[in-house]
């Protein structure tokens, strides 16, 4: 009866094992981050304020129904590049779905006091950025026995060029928001006028 069920564990998690699609979340000094006008990499060398995510879902879907890649499995990101500004290097990402699948992928950027692209969005409108959505058939986990590497997102040197998908460039916008403190200033001004043009 141990031994059967010894067999049975080992059989579910090499099944598990191999349900998990993956990819090298990171990107290029070709494809790097830009600033809105396209002039300038983004977040500067060495930031760590901004946060990269993988969103996804299955061909077709639609762009607000694509889901945040939880940190957990590698879908989040904010150790950018110390050497390539706009250059970010997340690592091996894992899906809940097969090695070999294809997937619609998009890449979105936010600030990384924010724990999603759609916090930030929430709290300043018009901030960070996303990517065009994309399709990419993922690899596998490693110690698979199918012999499919994990996908790349972009054809960096040293990568295969053969099977590697281009991450699309994009450009980050910084939104103005007002301090506390200029908000507060500026409603002590309105009362200030307001008072003003009663006592006349």
């Amino acid at each position: 009866m141990k031994k059967l069920l010894l067999a049975a564990i080992c059989l579910g998690t090499a099944l598990s094992a191999l349900a998990q699609g993956t990819l090298n979340f990171q990107n290029a000094i070709a494809s790097r981050t830009t600033n809105a006008a396209g002039t300038g990499a983004y977040p500067p060398a060495g930031s760590t304020a901004w946060a990269a995510g993988l969103y996804w879902g299955t061909p077709g879907t639609a762009e607000g129904s694509l889901q945040l890649l939880p940190a957990a499995s590698g879908g989040v990101t904010t150790t950018w590049n110390s050497l390539s500004a706009g250059v970010y290097q997340g690592g091996l990402a894992t899906f809940p779905v097969p090695g070999g699948t294809q997937i619609a992928l998009q890449v979105r950027v936010w600030a990384s006091s924010f724990p999603s692209y759609e916090a930030a969005q929430t709290s300043s409108p018009g901030s960070g950025g996303k990517g065009n959505i994309q399709l990419l058939t993922l690899g596998n986990a490693p110690g698979n026995p199918l012999p499919t590497p994990p996908a790349d997102m972009n054809a960096a040197a040293g990568h295969d060029q053969t099977t590697d998908t281009a991450l699309t460039r994009f450009g980050i916008v910084s939104a103005v928001v007002p301090e506390p403190s200029s908000i507060a200033l500026g409603l002590l001004g309105l009362g200030a006028i307001v008072l003003f043009r009663r006592r006349k």
